[in-house]
């Protein structure tokens, strides 16, 4: 699977998707993002005080998983390792159209205190169809 493949399968199943994240001891907890994508990574927008991001400080590595759902071709799964961005990124981030969804109506503008970007590079997935088998990334 390639990274055309796996942002349409991504997008058909939903906007919206699992993220599971674990804090220093391992302790998993798992949030719903809305995503936006460029090349080779996953983005999300969230509140700089929220357990995954104090979870994401302490243990980069996280997981994703989009469910079956709407016309998607089938289950997605994501692991990659996460990097929160700086503030004076958030202006070119906001802008930056990654987002296919309006970051104001959950932020109001780009100089939200309460607003931090994560980009998390994919380094594998799977989508496993409705034949059960797996197609890969990269």
């Amino acid at each position: 699977m390639d990274w055309a493949r796996f942002v349409e399968a991504a997008t058909e199943n939903d906007w919206l998707t699992y993220l599971g994240t674990a804090d220093a001891a391992g302790r998993p907890h798992v949030s719903v993002v809305a995503t936006g994508y460029s090349d080779g990574s996953v983005w999300f927008a969230t509140r700089p005080s929220s357990k995954k991001l104090r979870n994401i400080s302490e243990n980069p590595q996280v997981g994703f998983h989009w469910p079956v759902g709407g016309g998607g071709p089938g289950e997605l799964a994501a692991w990659g390792t996460a990097t929160v961005h700086p503030t004076d990124e958030h202006h070119r981030i906001w802008n930056s159209g990654i987002f296919t969804y309006d970051l104001a109506q959950f932020f109001g503008s780009p100089e939200n205190p309460e607003l931090a970007f994560v980009e998390v590079v994919i380094e594998r997935a799977r989508l496993m169809g409705p034949d059960f088998n797996a197609d890969r990334y990269p």
